[in-house]
């Protein structure tokens, strides 16, 4: 699930920094999208009452959704996700943008995440399922990133020597 939603993104209100910086090779003028920080807090909290809704969370705030989900699969248990978005965003902006108070979370209970977001004025949507040894997005059932959660981490843990090679 994703909490705060896709959020909106451009060229300006991106948050991108490593993404400019390692695809585009070049740092543009680039602010940090607004926050909604007081939604995000009074869903907390609600969420800290009902204990164990959350079976796992990770912010969106370094990387976007990729790299969110990617860091939650390296795990031990090898799950990963197959996700499926419903956004006019450019895959770039979709995928890497650093929108804040946004977080992913899988759950057993998606109507309660759904409750409580709702009662706090926080989007909620349910945007895929995990799934064993891969990470799947798509937007529009088209797809956008496709691998093995090994293949993922090999580039995660490795980034640092196969960039000064």
């Amino acid at each position: 699930m994703l909490l705060g939603g896709v959020g909106p993104a451009d060229e300006v209100r991106f948050g991108g920094t490593q993404y400019a910086k390692v695809v585009l090779g070049d740092l543009w003028d680039c602010r940090p999208p607004g926050s909604r920080l007081r939604e995000a807090r009074a869903s907390g909290r609600e969420g800290d009452r009902r204990f164990g809704l959350a079976e796992s969370a990770h912010d969106l705030s370094d990387g976007g959704l990729a790299v969110a989900l990617a860091e939650s699969a390296f795990g031990p248990a090898n799950i990963g996700a197959q996700i499926d978005l419903d956004s006019d965003l450019r895959p770039e902006l979709l995928l890497f943008h650093e929108g804040p108070s946004r977080v992913l979370i899988s759950t057993g209970d998606p109507r309660g995440v759904i409750e409580i977001a709702a009662r706090n004025a926080v989007e909620a949507t349910q945007i895929g399922s995990t799934i064993e040894g891969r990470i799947t997005i798509t937007n529009r059932r088209s797809p956008l990133v496709d691998g093995s959660i090994s293949k993922f981490r090999d580039g995660w843990e490795n980034a640092l020597e196969n960039y000064v090679r």
